[in-house]
Formats: structure tokens, sequence, C-alpha cells
């Protein structure tokens, strides 16, 4: 069975309802596709509906933390209960830091391509650019 991590872009074009977007999450829904992510996606990706669904940026989120209690968060939740969340505590920071500096990833993109290194993952489902760098990770269009 194919195992592909699946980035925060692409969850989030799920919830806007792009058709390739969701003929793919029924694919991983339906066990076709073993879907893998971890921990940074999962915040990333409520840190972005947050922002999405409440109009509100960053700053205004932080200091009004009403929009983020009255947030409804389960449609998140919902697609995450079909993900394996993998954990990154097993992964070495400096695993994370010779990424960074061999193909020039942000941190928690380092940490994403890192996770996929240790799992032994070769496909990612994302629309950052910056994976296509990476050589040991081929991305999935979705």
């Amino acid at each position: 069975m194919e195992k592909i991590f699946i980035d925060t872009n692409v969850i989030i074009d799920l919830l806007r309802g792009r058709e390739n977007t969701v003929s793919f999450f029924k694919r991983v829904e339906a066990g076709d596709i073993n879907g893998f992510t971890n921990r940074i996606v999962f915040l990333e990706t409520i840190h972005v509906y947050l922002i999405l669904t409440t109009g509100k940026g960053p700053l205004n989120l932080r200091k009004k933390p009403e929009f983020v209690k009255s947030a409804d968060i389960s449609p998140i939740l919902d697609i995450f209960e079909i993900l394996y969340i993998l954990p990154t505590d097993r992964i070495e920071e400096k695993d994370i830091t010779e990424i960074i500096t061999k193909y020039g990833l942000l941190p928690n993109d380092a940490l994403i391509a890192a996770t996929c290194k240790h799992y032994g993952i070769k496909r990612i489902a994302t629309f950052d650019e910056d994976f296509k760098r990476v050589d040991f990770l081929e991305i999935l269009e979705v």
C-alpha cells in the first residue's frame, strides 16, 4: 500500500473543496493510500484554518482569544482521524539541522522532511515548491 506524507496546504485545499484533493482524500479514507502526517502539520492546519474561518490575522487571534475559543475546529479533527500522525520525538535535532542547511528548508518543513526520512516515506502530497529541492522525496501531484 502506498505511503504518502500529507502537508498542511493539501489539507487546507481539501477544506476548500477542490475536486482533485477531495478525490485524493477519498482514496485515503478508503484505505487505498496510507496518509501520514505529523504534529507540526496538525498545528499548522489549525492555525491556518483559524485565520481563514475567523478572517482575523495571527495578531488579532493572539489578542482576542474569544475568536479562538468560539472557532469550530471539528472539520480539522475529522480529517486527522483518517491520517496516521507520526511522532517526531525520536528525530534528532542534527538530522533536522542537516536538512535545513543542505536543502535550505525552513524549520517546520525540515522537520516534515526529516519525519519522512525517518519513517521511510518517499512521497509527499504538497503544493510547497521547496520540497522539490529534497532529493529523497517525490512530490505527489494532487
